[in-house]
C-alpha cells in the first residue's frame, strides 16, 4: 500500500481559530493504475497553480468529485488536527524542551552503535522550530493510527496490501532531502514506538477472518520480545516535491478537512469525507493533539456542529460483516 503525507496551515499562530492539520491517505497498491487513469480525466477540469492541483483552489463541488472518487477506489483517509486556541506558546516550549532533555538523558540506553544517532535526534528536538516540532507530533500521531488500523482493516479485506509499505510525504524543498525530513525520518521510529506501547494495535484474535501472514515480514525479536520492527516499516520513506497525484489527493484531503474546521468550506465539500474514515466508537474521526491539558475540545469548540455532523458516524466499519456477527456472538 502507499501511504500520502500533507499538512495545512503554519503551526506556529498560537491564537482562536488557528488550526493546523496533517492528513495521511492510504492507497491500496492495486487500485492505484485505476484510480490514476480516472482522476486524469477529472483533473483536467480543477483548477491548478504551476501545474498542481491545490486543495485551497478547488470549490465544495469538485472536492466532493475527489473524494467520491477515492471513496469508490478503496481509500483509508486519518488525519490530526492542532488548535491552537487551546495552547500557549510558552508552555508548548516547555514541553518541547523537556521531552528533549528526557531523550538525551536516555542516550546511554540505547545500544553503544546507535548512541551517537540518538544524541543527535535528542538534541535537534531542542533547536528545531517550534512549528516543526508541532508538526512533528501530529505527523506521528497520524502515522500510529495509520499502522495500528489500515493493517487491521486490510488484513480481513486485502491482506497482501500489508506485504509493503511505502510512505511519501510532500517535500520541503525542492531536489534535496532537508535536515528537519532526515531527522524526521530517523525519530519517527522511537516516536512511533513509545505510542506503540502506550496505544497498543489491535490484532484481531483466533477464529476471525484475518490474515496477517503478508505483515509478518515486518515482525523482528528485540529486547521487549516480538513485535513490528518500525525500522522495516518504516524503510521506505520519501520526501517528494514533484506532482503526485497521491500527493495532490491528500493535499485536497487535508486542506478540506482543516478549511471545515475553520469556518471556509461548506458541507457540501466535507459531507462525503468521512466514507473514507474507520468508524471509531470512541470519538470523532479526527484525532486532536493536546500538550495543554484542556478537557472536551470539540464539545465547547466553534467546529463542534462539522465533527459531530461530518466526522463522527457512519464511517467505513473496521470488522468486515462475517467478523462483526463473530463479535456479537462473543459478547453474547
Amino acid at each position: 500500500m502507499r501511504v500520502f503525507i500533507d499538512e495545512s496551515g503554519s503551526f506556529s499562530n498560537f491564537q482562536a481559530g488557528s488550526i493546523s492539520v496533517v492528513g495521511a491517505l492510504v492507497i491500496p497498491d492495486v487500485m492505484m493504475d485505476n484510480l490514476a487513469k480516472k482522476y486524469a480525466k477529472l483533473r483536467a477540469s480543477l483548477p491548478q497553480d504551476k501545474g498542481e492541483v491545490k486543495g485551497r483552489l478547488l470549490t465544495e463541488k469538485q472536492v466532493d468529485k475527489v473524494v467520491m472518487l477515492l471513496v469508490r477506489n478503496e481509500a483509508l483517509f486519518e488525519i490530526t488536527a492542532l488548535d491552537f486556541g487551546l495552547h500557549q506558546e510558552d508552555a508548548v516550549l516547555g514541553y518541547q524542551k523537556k521531552l528533549g532533555e528526557q531523550m538525551l538523558a536516555k542516550v546511554k540506553n540505547f545500544r553503544e552503535d546507535v548512541q551517537l544517532e540518538v544524541q543527535a535526534a535528542s538534541e535537534y528536538i531542542l533547536k528545531q522550530p517550534v512549528n516543526l516540532f508541532l508538526q512533528a507530533l501530529a505527523t506521528f500521531d497520524v502515522l500510529h493510527h495509520v499502522i495500528s488500523r489500515a493493517t487491521t482493516f486490510f488484513a480481513q479485506r486485502k491482506p497482501y496490501e500489508l506485504s509493503s509499505f511505502s510512505w511519501i510525504i510532500d517535500g520541503k524543498e525542492p531536489a534535496k532531502v532537508t535536515k528537519w525530513e532526515e531527522w524526521w525520518a530517523h525519530y519517527a521510529q522511537g516516536a512511533l514506538a513509545s505510542m506503540s506501547k502506550r496505544r497498543p494495535a489491535g490484532i484481531l484474535p483466533e477464529g476471525f477472518h484475518a490474515d496477517y501472514s503478508f505483515y509478518s515480514k515486518f515482525n523482528a525479536v528485540d529486547e521487549s520480545g516480538q513485535g513490528t520492527s518500525l525500522r522495516l516499516l518504516l524503510k521506505d520513506i520519501q520526501f517528494c516535491s514533484d506532482v503526485q497525484y497521491g500527493l495532490e489527493f491528500v493535499d485536497i484531503l487535508t486542506n478540506a478537512v482543516r478549511r471545515a474546521l475553520v469556518g471556509n468550506l461548506k458541507s457540501e465539500g466535507w459531507q462525503n469525507i468521512h466514507r473514507l474514515m474507520i468508524h471509531d466508537n470512541n470519538g470523532p474521526y479526527i484525532s486532536f493533539v493536546l500538550i495543554q491539558e484542556a478537557g472536551d475540545v470539540v464539545h465547547d469548540a466553534a467546529y463542534a456542529k462539522v465533527v459531530n455532523e461530518g466526522f463522527s458516524k457512519n464511517g467505513r466499519p473496521m470488522l468486515t460483516k462475517r467478523n462483526l456477527r463473530l463479535a456479537l456472538a462473543a459478547q453474547a
